[in-house]
């Protein structure tokens, strides 16, 4: 049963590399490129560059509005401080 697969698994490995040699060495001689991309590889890198950028544009988005609350929580405590001194220095 095993043996069945590893010798069909072998014969598909030997006729890719066939196909591949065939391909490779027809275009040697012509100077041809082996392999072109067509139009649908290029919109999928575009596709995948705008979802990039869109994706760091959250990102830096994110981090500022991080930033701008940490900034916003740090002054409201810092405040908080001060007037609690204060109301203690005035009780004393």
């Amino acid at each position: 049963m095993y043996a069945n697969y590893f010798e069909e698994y072998q014969k598909q490995l030997a006729d890719w590399q066939k196909q591949f040699l065939a391909t490779w060495t027809s275009a040697i001689p012509s100077g041809k490129p082996v392999f072109e991309f067509p139009d649908s590889v290029k919109q999928s890198i575009e596709l995948q560059e705008q979802l990039v950028k869109s994706y760091l544009e959250s990102q830096e988005t994110a981090a500022k509005i991080a930033l701008e609350n940490q900034k916003k929580f740090w002054e409201g405590y810092f405040d908080l401080a001060r007037q609690s001194l204060a109301t203690a220095t005035k009780a004393a």
